[in-house]
């Protein structure tokens, strides 16, 4: 009885090839209440459905299935239909397109079997120095962010020709989006007071309550305002029960952040750090030391210290949270087709969505817009990335579909040396019209991902003052745009996906105009170093 109740509080996190047999030995014997997928094991549908069949099959209870899915499941598996980012659509202020990204998302993730996505992000991105929120929240806003959180959760969990239902997993509460450290890699404070807690951090949470959210993670943050002993949100009493539970009046259940982040791994013992979230009011540990949590919860129960009531109380409430994907009777889930999981994604209806996403997004940030001249030159930064082409490939694959030939590209190092430097400056003459787009992204455990460099910041300085109109678009954050000087226009579209690229090119070609409006405030920021 308290193994199964012990079980029924771990969330698996696979990360690895070798991770899936342990992952489907404790499922076996009741130790996962749930599995949650990388790219890493999701190359395509096809691959990420037979996995999915196989560890549902050796569970004695059907299992939850998360994917960080923020941008359409394209974020995580191979061919699948990658979305502009959250901003991206706080850019649109659309909330017809939210609901058409959320379809997306649910369509494509409920035929592979996935039942959960950690989406959407209602972190308010005040802070403009955050490397890990950043684009993922929909905007600085909270007015925004809670309109379009509650739109993307009932869109979701009320799509229609879903093979089975899809849960959203608002974040993270109670608030992320002031911060300016990565907790992938640091434990960072949020040192508002109550009042701006309340009125900023804690608004788009109480709407998504209002709106029935089902699941919330935690944000592995300090919050001494909330609870001044210091101890992050993920196992602090005061902020998951009587806040949360308490004032907000959340009945869902609540799961920690992957407990591997360093925010905790660097603080806090695996067992410990897990007892801890649950004696909070945490009822589900997203761990990938799942062993080690079994036994910690199991250990911490028989000593006394975590009481029975606990777990059952944390249990009863995933068993709800369950019983809306799989029905009262908890029924076993069908075993997904892998053929038909592999043909519902990365669909071409999918992917005009993302297009008028894409679209709606691009801003005009600064200055005016200079037609091009008849063979322009375009710059574009080099970036890694966990699907799809190199960026040079993607952009010109982007140039035939907007149909765009006389075009001369130059590839750059995001920290461009001399030689590059004066190669761009060259060009540019020649060419008569140049654009720089900065392929950048937020990515975990990589803060200077989502800036832009000096070296960047004077190569464009040095093409501007020639006297040649240049163009500079940040492909992922605008907080990039605040290093650049007025010598240059500015656009933005919040996004490295197939679907942006194609839309800037539509604006710089001057095909459409820019009608995006920024969602968040611009100030200077200085470069990461």
């Amino acid at each position: 009885m308290i193994d199964e109740l012990v079980g029924q509080l771990i969330w698996g996190f696979i990360s690895a090839r070798d991770d899936i047999t342990m992952a489907e030995e404790a499922a076996r014997k009741g130790h996962l209440s749930g599995i949650w997928l990388l790219p890493t094991e999701m190359r395509s549908a096809q691959d990420t459905a037979t996995l999915i069949n196989r560890l549902q099959l050796a569970s004695p209870h059907p299992m939850l299935v998360g994917v960080d899915a923020e941008a359409g499941l394209g974020l995580v598996m191979g061919t699948a239909t990658l979305l502009p980012t959250a901003m991206a659509l706080g850019a649109t202020a659309d909330s017809t397109l939210v609901r058409d990204a959320a379809l997306v998302t649910g369509r494509e993730a409920s035929a592979c079997g996935i039942n959960a996505i950690a989406a959407p992000v209602l972190d308010v991105n005040v802070n403009p120095s955050n490397p890990i929120i950043n684009v993922r929240s929909f905007g600085g806003d909270s007015n925004l962010v809670s309109e379009l959180g509650v739109t993307f959760i009932r869109a979701l969990q009320s799509a229609p020709g879903l093979d089975g239902k899809v849960l959203a997993i608002g974040k993270h509460v109670p608030g992320h989006g002031d911060t300016s450290r990565d907790s992938h890699l640091h434990l960072d404070s949020v040192k508002a007071d109550r009042q701006r807690l309340d009125a900023v951090e804690l608004a788009p949470f109480r709407a998504a309550i209002e709106a029935h959210v089902p699941l919330l993670m935690t944000a592995h943050v300090a919050y001494p305002a909330l609870d001044p002993s210091g101890a992050p949100a993920t196992l602090s009493y005061p902020i998951m029960t009587e806040l949360l539970r308490g004032e907000l009046g959340f009945e869902g259940a609540v799961v920690t952040d992957c407990m591997n982040m360093y925010a905790i791994a660097h603080n806090f013992e695996p067992q410990e750090a897990a007892v801890q979230a649950v004696l909070a009011g945490c009822d589900l540990v997203l761990t990938d030391q799942w062993g080690l949590v079994y036994e910690g919860l199991m250990r911490a129960t028989l000593d006394g210290r975590l009481h029975i009531s606990r777990l059952e109380e944390a249990a009863a409430r995933v068993r709800k949270v369950k019983e809306l994907i799989f029905g009262p009777g908890m029924e076993r889930p069908h075993p997904v087709d892998p053929q038909v999981a592999q043909w519902s994604v990365g669909t071409p209806p999918h992917i005009e969505i993302a297009d008028r996403i894409a679209s709606a997004a691009i801003t005009a940030v600064n200055g005016t817009l200079v037609p091009p001249s008849p063979r322009p030159l375009i710059m574009a930064t080099r970036m890694a990335r966990r699907f799809g082409p190199p960026v040079e490939l993607q952009l010109r694959n982007a140039l035939e579909a907007v149909g765009w030939g006389d075009v001369d590209i130059l590839m750059l190092d995001p920290q461009p040396d001399g030689a590059e430097a004066q190669k761009a400056v060259v060009g540019a003459r020649v060419a008569g019209w140049a654009a720089l787009l900065h392929f950048n992204r937020v990515e975990s455990f990589d803060p200077d991902a989502v800036t832009m460099s000096d070296e960047l910041v004077a190569l464009v300085d040095g093409v501007a003052v020639t006297g040649v109109p240049v163009v500079t678009v940040s492909m992922g954050t605008p907080y990039a745009l605040s290093r650049m000087r007025d010598t240059s226009a500015q656009l933005c579209s919040y996004s490295t996906c197939d679907a942006s690229v194609r839309a800037t090119l539509r604006v710089l070609k001057g095909e459409v105009a820019a009608t995006g409006t920024l969602p968040v405030e611009l100030k200077p920021v200085a470069l990461t170093t």
